[in-house]
């Protein structure tokens, strides 16, 4: 929960009339609402129509600096290079230094809006932001801290101590640290071998719970094959469902597979495609390989081998393997 000090500083750096706009509806953040109550969004399904909602917001509000970071968010999602958004960041500084810096350590981190990939630089940003926790603002820039703390990039390996901020962070209700907490339990082996899995999916419900819907689609995906949590699959195609809806596309995916197999459900390949089209349209690389395997070899549908081949040249450029290697049989 947020400390008295941080809810001050809060409504004091937001307009006294903040009203909900559709920038928000388009370009909110979900767990970071500018308006109390305010929905947001997963993922940014129509970025043009955020860009301009954002444009038309700033325009009536100029001085909220929370518009700019969100218009930023739009812009990136229709071009993850364009360098507009690195003046709206600057502005947003300023009054929004948490939120912004935590932006701003992602564009570095992972080399957006026509930045150079810059760990140490990433780092810093996050570093910055992370000193106002426990404001939620600062939650997003703490996660990226605690994972380059873990993985060594960019400064001093600290395995201990990113862990501990992810614990912070899940027990302070940022629910994409419960998730991300959840994978490097997983990675690092951290816990007991007897109930390391029945925490792993406890830490997925916890994020879930908490609004991250890739911790939703982990959680179903280990209800659905009993690990660590009694097997309950028709709870899992539910969160799977619940997932793809809100965006995330590995929750398509694994809804997909649900239909593909006939998993507590009556088989329909149809269905099934449609829901590894999704997860595609997302960039998660197994959904474009599945979609490709099967529009290839016409499973259950007609073959269209030029589709096939888009998608499986897609994953292979998301880092599959054997995406590369199955274009290359179809060219």
């Amino acid at each position: 929960m947020r400390l008295i000090g941080a809810v001050i500083a809060l409504l004091t750096a937001l307009p006294a009339q903040a009203q909900q706009t559709d920038c928000d509806r388009l370009a909110g953040y979900p767990l970071i609402p500018r308006v109390e109550g305010a929905v947001g969004v997963y993922a940014v399904r129509a970025p043009v129509e955020a860009v301009a909602a954002c444009e038309a917001a700033r325009g009536a509000a100029p001085g909220d600096a929370f518009l700019a970071i969100l218009e930023a968010r739009a812009r990136l999602a229709l071009d993850p290079q364009d360098s507009g958004a690195l003046p709206l960041l600057t502005e947003a500084i300023q009054t929004l230094p948490a939120l912004a810096s935590g932006v701003l350590g992602q564009l570095y981190e992972f080399g957006l809006a026509g930045l150079p990939q810059a760990d140490t630089t990433a780092r810093e940003h996050y570093q910055t932001a992370c000193t106002d926790w426990p404001d939620r603002h600062a939650a997003p820039g703490c996660a990226g801290l605690a994972l380059m703390m873990i993985q060594g990039r960019g400064g001093d390996e600290d395995l201990p101590g990113g862990i501990a901020l992810l614990g912070d962070l899940c027990s302070g209700g940022w629910a994409e640290a419960c998730t991300e907490l959840a994978f490097q339990t997983d990675l690092n082996g951290l816990g007991d071998l007897a109930t390391i899995s029945a925490r792993i999916a406890g830490l997925f419900e916890a994020g879930c719970d908490a609004g991250d819907l890739l911790a939703c689609s982990q959680y179903g995906f280990r209800l659905e094959l009993g690990d660590g949590v009694e097997m309950d699959v028709a709870r899992a195609a539910t969160l799977y469902g619940q997932s793809c809806e809100g965006g995330e596309p590995q929750g398509c995916s694994y809804l997909g597979e649900i239909y593909r197999s006939g998993l507590g459900v009556q088989p329909d390949i149809t269905e099934a495609v449609r829901l590894f089209a999704l997860g595609c349209d997302g960039n998660d690389p197994y959904a474009c390989v599945t979609l490709g395997d099967i529009l290839a070899e016409g499973r259950g549908v007609p073959p269209d081998v030029p589709r096939a081949l888009a998608v499986l040249e897609r994953a292979c450029t998301l880092g599959d393997p054997d995406a590369c290697f199955l274009a290359d049989d179809l060219r």
